[in-house]
């Protein structure tokens, strides 16, 4: 269950409930994932940040934009890709499975 994973990575127990909120998610996890990208080095320009949702209306209207003309292009097509197939489970294995 998603409060299960959650509890899995360390969210308080009464903190779980808020997350029924967009807004929670966006404010919770983006701090958390910057610490991690410094703690492994990683050097990154922060003084732009995005967030990829309708959330961030300009952002994410020039990210459909770019997508939907590339798909007139015929560069990306929906729901086609080449995946790893797994015959003993009957079922593809997505990148996070493997």
């Amino acid at each position: 269950s998603q409060w299960g994973v959650l509890a899995s990575m360390g969210v308080p127990e009464d903190e779980i409930p808020r997350f029924t909120s967009a807004d929670y998610w966006l404010g919770y996890f983006p701090p958390i994932a910057r610490e991690d990208l410094k703690s492994m080095g990683c050097k990154i320009d922060w003084r732009r940040s995005f967030i990829t949702t309708n959330r961030s209306v300009y952002y994410d209207s020039f990210v459909r934009w770019q997508f939907n003309k590339l798909r007139a292009c015929g560069k990306v097509r929906f729901g086609k890709r080449y995946t790893i197939y797994s015959p003993i489970d009957g079922q593809p294995c997505a990148d996070h499975d493997r």
